[in-house]
Formats: structure tokens, sequence, C-alpha cells
């Protein structure tokens, strides 16, 4: 969709934030929530993804988009409302994205722990992210592992 008429930016893109996917391709989505939110059928299918900002609109009013067609949902207050655990992990998603540049490949590199861990605003020393990344890390790989990422980090985290 032309992004524009939802959110008032100029991007064509429904993901969230700024993507890297590789050296000098820069790929720019939604920068903030916008007033109405927009869902997918594609994504359900993995053509695309919609970002967070989309889907938590600041009200409770969305486009649904098809292959042939567009359809308006209305909720109330409720539908809006995010549990502590759904933010939380919204917070550490968003980061991880943005050390891994978007490409999803699952994984963080070991060296990359320490600006992770400022992104959702936990402050360790040197010695306690080389600490934390040797716990993390796939054994010798030099990768951190998403599921492990979020286990850890939502422990920490709460």
């Amino acid at each position: 969709p032309n992004c524009f008429v939802f959110t008032f930016q100029t991007v064509s893109n429904v993901f969230d934030n700024t993507l890297r996917p590789s050296g000098e391709l820069i790929c720019r989505g939604v920068q903030f929530r916008p007033a109405i939110g927009y869902l997918s059928q594609l994504e359900s299918m993995r053509y695309l993804e919609v970002g967070g900002y989309y889907k938590t609109p600041r009200f409770p009013i969305w486009v649904i988009g098809s292959s042939s067609h567009f359809t308006v949902m209305f909720g109330d207050k409720a539908a809006l409302e995010e549990s502590a655990s759904d933010a939380l992990l919204e917070k550490v998603r968003r980061a991880f994205k943005g050390m891994d540049g978007g490409a999803e490949n699952g994984f963080i590199q070991v060296q990359q722990l320490g600006q992770f861990l400022q992104a959702v605003d936990l402050q360790f020393s040197e010695h306690q992210v080389q600490t934390l990344a040797a716990s993390m890390e796939v054994h010798g790989a030099g990768i951190i592992l998403w599921e492990q990422l979020w286990k850890d980090t939502s422990r920490l985290l709460t």
C-alpha cells in the first residue's frame, strides 16, 4: 500500500524503522505508530512482514489488505491494550532486528551483544557482556540465536 495514506510518511515498506540488508542498500519502513493500522493477508504467506507500528495504531482502526480488496476493521480501546510481556517482546524484537540489519537470519554476531543490550536499556560492563556472550553463543560459531537471546534477555528485563 501507499504508506502515506495511513502514516503521512513517504515510505514504500510496511515494516518498522529502517533496515540495512547489505552494505549500501537502505530500506525505509514506518518510523512511528500511525493513527490507522494496516494488516495484510500476504503476511500469512510470508510475502511481507507488517511491522508492530501498523499492528498497534493509535486508534483501533485497521485496513486489511487481501489479494483482491481492502476491508476496514474497527475495535474498541481494549483492542489496543498491550500486555507488559507483549511490549517487552516487541522492544527486544525491534532491537534484535536493528542488529541483524533486517536480514532475519535469526541470529546476531557475538560482538553485537553489547550494542543490543544498550538498545534494550540494559547496562553492563564489558566483562559482564563478555561473560553473558559466552553463555549465549552457539559453541564456537560466533553467533547468538534469537531463541537464546530472547530467553536470557527477557529474564534480565523482568
